[in-house]
């Protein structure tokens, strides 16, 4: 399906890509076209996903994020205008580009497939969290590490994407993540995914069967069940 009518069809009632389309911008194009295998297979799914292009500049928005409202995820770009879009492929290899934006939308979709099964911020049966302290730095601390465990799996989610479509690009793609996530800000804060990325560098880790979402429940487990989680 042409890139325009994917869109039209997704997004008909999204005031900022109604105002957007017909006139992308280059870099919007050329991710959106990258992104569009993940797209549709999350449609083929059956995620009830809304694709959304921001017309208007957002500064230091995040380039591309997943928000849920309505009953719908809502997959947003915000690349105009934002200097963070500049440099969201920095250091990637013009020959793994295409494949990292599938990881990146991958990942997201991952939140989708949280966020429509109730599941955000939760942990499995057999987990159990301690909310005996109800100080406000405990709270905040447990907010932080739902948060990053919610991005463990996501990023599990996009390596088991190209895991499975792009298995030749696997390890240069976990190399790529792994760059990513090394230097947390604070250790155990929001994006600090390292335990779920150091577990992935086997591919073999995986599943062989199942979706993306299936194949990285079964290593996200594995790493909630970690010592240091």
């Amino acid at each position: 399906m042409p890139l325009r009518r994917f869109l039209v069809a997704l997004c008909l009632a999204c005031p900022a890509l109604a105002a957007a389309e017909g006139r992308l911008t280059e870099a919007e194009t050329r991710w959106l076209d990258a992104a569009m295998p993940v797209l549709e297979a999350a449609r083929e799914q059956g995620l009830p996903l809304d694709v959304a292009v921001q017309a208007q500049p957002q500064p230091g928005a995040s380039p591309v994020a997943m928000g849920y409202a309505g009953g719908r995820c809502k997959l947003v770009l915000a690349m105009r205008g934002n200097a963070q879009a500049d440099t969201l492929l920095a250091g990637v290899p013009p020959h793994l580009e295409t494949r990292v934006i599938e990881a990146m939308t991958a990942h997201e979709l991952g939140h989708c497939w949280r966020y429509v099964r109730g599941a955000w911020n939760t942990l499995p049966d057999g987990f159990m969290e301690n909310v005996e302290d109800d100080s406000e730095p405990a709270r905040q601390w447990r907010d932080m590490r739902r948060t990053r465990r919610e991005e463990g799996y996501a990023d599990l989610v996009g390596l088991a994407w190209t895991l499975k479509h792009h298995p030749k690009h696997y390890a240069e793609v976990h190399t790529w993540l792994a760059g990513v996530r090394a230097h947390p800000e604070v250790p155990g804060s929001h994006h600090d995914t390292r335990a779920w990325v150091r577990l992935a560098v086997d591919p073999g880790v995986f599943p062989s069967s199942g979706s993306a979402f299936e194949r990285a429940w079964t290593v996200w487990l594995q790493g909630l069940a970690a010592p240091d989680e």
